[in-house]
């Protein structure tokens, strides 16, 4: 069976299950068999007209009903009666032919025999080719016609127009299989050529349109754009705009799963409207499960902020690795019930603990390795929120420094095999206080493993990951609902995303490489302009920006960067055997002087000392700069989003007496 054939079955079986009401078969059957009878009646009527013979408009001879019964029989044998008449295709139409072939071979052999045995002959040979031909065209168009008359019933009834985008085959095969569900949501008018290019050709007798010519028309007949995954990413990977232009017109876009997703449960009622992260998702991430398996399977593993979305998806691809037991650890109450309850619903073969914790006891902390003794840790419990850091430095230093600091310390206490650190993309020359804790917490994760080489010390470091909990795309999501404004700090804002699942494999992936101490950074794509992302999230709602839904700038806000840095630079980077995972090498190395810093720096943690620890902090992290000393033209423009905190002010002093 050919590729193409496959798509068109894969897709033409998924409706035929969701049918629960239809003609039995019994009278399927009944109807074949009087359409064999009509068509032997026609046969013996047009061989007697001419021979000369009697012409009755009614034959009941036995010659009559042995062709009709030999018909009936090769029904029975090829079960042509089985399939739902109004959900016929083409597979369907062979079924008949083979029938009809069959009986005519069949009728034939026994003519013959026949003649030879009594010189007589049933029907003519030429009567008996007529009889088939007279009953496959009426098998045909019986099942042709109840299609129509039920899609004419039904198909507009409830259904939106649509055009199907791309003309591959996997695009003809979601084409065919809508068509075929003529009850559905979608009434199919036409396919979108990706090149833009005029065509006379059709598919499935519908006319192929160009994006020009859906541009140049006054009313467009579809309000829906049909897409396969497939499709998606060959769009994506050109950096084509058909999508933007295709929202600009108000279509919206639907997305068909992945090929190897469908099956019998899947329905065309069931296709998602696309999500500005499907949009943004880039090509899927190849892991070595054999070898993380291994790492994980039969393990005792601890997850720190393990009801947040980074620490929770963590834990949800953890556990098809099979592992002992998994400790969800984290200081949220509710949080971490709603993670329970989903690992109860979809992972009830895995085994786990809830912990309720602050990562800053190191007291409790101490009693949860004892009680439970994880093998593994990974560790994301962080403070994230870069304005509201900014006004609470000590509480930035406390969770992400000292937390961490507690955390690594009991891990060599308690002989941890491998201990896996969250970190950012904004601990790279870091202009507020949240990326200068969490490089903080860096170099002192470096420190243990120089000093520990019997637990491996992994860092691993991203940036913004879209749909997380505070991040831009809920914020806009939320602001489009309530029609407007959306906000956004600067018209050049850029950052860089990743899925929430394609960082945490990468984490996985990370956490089974290097031998201890190094910072591995994840290869985030090209970066993204603030403005286009809400652009686009505006579109996705069949609105249009600042004519529907108005955009605002509202300035940087504390401690912002405009643009963040290139993870993925050659020239600070070696590569690892995977091609999204690399050795941050300027970061690599530690200086032993840095370890009086971070004692004395903890020390002004504990005595929440804003001052002596920030003063303390620039010294450790040099490249620290905080971004209220940082002069940007938009925010020199806009002087009532320069908000100072108490931190920067204390920073200020710092700086001019150095």
């Amino acid at each position: 069976m050919t590729v193409e054939n496959s798509l068109k079955l894969q897709f033409l079986n998924i409706a035929k299950p969701l049918v629960k009401n239809y003609v039995p078969r019994r009278y399927i059957f009944f109807i074949d068999v009087c359409i064999a009878f009509i068509a032997a009646q026609s046969a013996f009527f047009l061989i007697n007209s001419a021979t000369g013979g009697q012409t009755p408009i009614l034959t009941f001879t036995w010659p009559l009903f042995a062709i009709v019964g030999i018909q009936a029989l090769y029904f029975i044998i090829l079960k042509s009666y089985f399939g739902v008449v109004r959900y016929s295709s083409f597979k369907d139409v062979i079924t008949q032919l083979k029938v009809t072939a069959l009986s005519v071979v069949t009728i034939l052999v026994i003519n013959r025999i026949y003649y030879l045995t009594l010189n007589e002959k049933l029907i003519l040979d030429s009567g008996v080719i007529i009889f088939g031909f007279i009953t496959f065209s009426l098998l045909f168009f019986f099942r042709l016609l109840v299609k129509r008359t039920y899609q004419s019933l039904n198909a507009r009834k409830n259904s939106s127009n649509a055009y199907i985008l791309g003309t591959d085959r996997a695009d003809i095969a979601i084409g065919e299989g809508i068509i075929s569900e003529h009850s559905g949501p979608f009434n199919i008018l036409g396919f979108i050529n990706l090149n833009d290019k005029k065509m006379l050709n059709r598919i499935h007798n519908l006319p192929i349109y160009s994006i020009s010519q859906l541009k140049d028309a006054n009313d467009i007949a579809a309000k829906s754009i049909i897409v396969s995954d497939e499709t998606l990413q060959q769009i994506k990977s050109r950096n084509n705009s058909i999508l933007a232009e295709l929202l600009d017109l108000k279509l919206k876009i639907y997305k068909f799963p992945k090929i190897e997703n469908y099956d019998s449960k899947t329905s065309f009622n069931s296709l998602k409207e696309i999500k500005i992260e499907d949009l943004l998702q880039r090509s899927p991430i190849k892991l070595n499960n054999l070898k993380l398996s291994a790492l994980y399977k039969d393990k005792i593993i601890l997850v720190t902020g393990a009801a947040g979305s980074i620490g929770s998806e963590i834990v949800k691809q953890l556990a098809p690795f099979a592992p002992k037991k998994i400790i969800l650890l984290d200081q949220a109450e509710t949080p971490l019930h709603s993670i329970a309850l989903y690992l109860d619903k979809n992972c009830p073969q895995l085994n786990y603990e809830k912990v309720i914790a602050n990562v800053r006891s190191k007291k409790r902390l101490r009693d949860v390795y004892a009680t439970h003794h994880p093998q593994i840790v990974f560790h994301g419990a962080a403070y994230k929120h870069v304005p509201m850091m900014e006004a609470n430095p000590i509480e930035s230093l406390s969770v992400n420094f000292h937390g961490t600091r507690n955390l690594a310390e009991l891990s060599t206490e308690f002989q941890i095999e491998r201990f896996v650190f969250v970190s950012t993309d904004k601990a790279v020359n870091p202009t507020n206080i949240m990326g200068a804790s969490k490089r903080a917490a860096e170099i002192f994760i470096q420190s243990l493993a120089k000093l520990n080489p019997e637990t491996t010390f992994i860092t691993t470091r991203f940036g913004n990951v879209l749909g997380s909990n505070g991040s831009v795309i809920p914020h806009f999501k939320k602001q489009i609902q309530e029609g407007g404004p959306v906000t956004v700090t600067h018209p050049d804002i850029t950052r860089y995303f990743m899925t929430i699942d394609e960082a945490c494999q990468l984490v996985l992936e990370a956490g089974g490489m290097g031998n201890g101490g190094e910072i591995y950074v994840f290869d985030m794509g090209s970066p993204i302009k603030i403005i286009n992302l809400a652009h686009h999230m505006i579109r996705l709602t069949g609105l249009i920006p600042n004519k529907d839904i108005a955009i605002q700038f509202t300035g940087l806000r504390p401690g912002e960067k405009l643009f963040e840095e290139l993870l993925a630079d050659k020239e600070t980077t070696l590569p690892t055997h995977h091609e999204k995972i690399m050795i941050a090498q300027a970061t690599h190395m530690y200086d032993i002087s840095q370890d009086s810093q971070l004692s004395e720096l903890l020390k002004y943690v504990k005595q929440n000392n804003i001052s002596d620890a920030l003063k303390l902090l620039k010294r450790l992290v040099p490249e620290y700069q905080p971004i209220d000393l940082v002069d940007f033209k938009f925010s020199r423009s806009n002087p009532s989003s320069q908000k100072r905190t108490p931190y920067t002010e204390a920073y200020q002093k710092i700086s001019e007496k150095s």
